[in-house]
């Protein structure tokens, strides 16, 4: 089946597909770990733009990790990145040490840093998170930092709304807190438009006319637009 990505109506579905690759691509590697981290990091420029996630042991047993760095050699920036309690130098793209994260659990001690962000750029790091014993079994993952101005709206979008319970049941329950009226777009997984709202302020939706399954949403103000996220419905 072919789609015509410029038509506004697969618009969604061209981020659908794009971020299923993007998770096709990670699976390769990726036999028992997974990163959590946001799609960008933003700072302002002159500022130390600062990348924090978790990386999960998705398996029953304990694994010990390393990390490796790798960058674009054309860029010209200052990076570093910290691996628990060690912090490494500009130059150093392999960890010395190592973390153990017990079986099913997950580990926030990880950072990546780019100093003195320049004006209205952007960046993106390759980290490989690996284990010892089976380099092969691995997780990478690109990080974007970035200082575009476009980025602060989608910041404060981010923050101010919200939907929970996901998986939801009975009752979805769509959390705005902001006086610019936002749009709530619903898709399915072939990316039609199951439902619209325009926002003035919190809701609840009755899931009781959806059909069980796997969806899709944003939130967008004034052509500003959230990033594509994963709403489950189960009855």
């Amino acid at each position: 089946m072919l789609f015509d990505f410029k038509s506004p109506n697969n618009k969604i579905m061209k981020k659908l597909v794009l971020s299923f690759l993007s998770l096709m691509s990670v699976s390769v590697f990726a036999q028992s770990l997974s990163a959590d981290h946001d799609a960008y990091y933003y700072s302002n420029s002159g500022e130390t733009c600062t990348a924090h996630f978790d990386v999960v042991n998705e398996t029953n047993q304990d694994v010990e990790i390393i990390v490796t760095r790798t960058m674009n050699p054309n860029d010209a920036i200052t990076s570093t990145f910290c691996w628990g309690e060690t912090c490494y130098t500009p130059t150093t793209n392999v960890s010395a040490n190592s973390i153990v994260i017990p079986a099913g659990d997950s580990f926030d001690g990880f950072s990546g840093y780019i100093y003195s962000m320049g004006e209205e750029v952007s960046y993106v790091i390759n980290y490989c998170f690996s284990l010892v014993n089976d380099p092969s079994d691995k997780v990478c993952t690109d990080v974007t930092f970035t200082s575009l101005s476009q980025y602060v709206g989608v910041d404060e979008l981010e923050s101010n709304s919200s939907v929970y319970p996901n998986p939801a049941n009975e009752v979805l329950h769509i959390e705005y807190t902001n006086t610019t009226p936002a749009a709530f777009v619903l898709y399915d997984m072939l990316g039609n438009k199951v439902y619209a709202e325009n926002l003035l302020s919190s809701k609840s939706l009755s899931l009781t006319a959806f059909e069980a399954g796997i969806y899709f949403y944003t939130f967008s103000v004034q052509g500003i637009e959230t990033e594509v996220q994963k709403l489950i419905i189960t009855h």
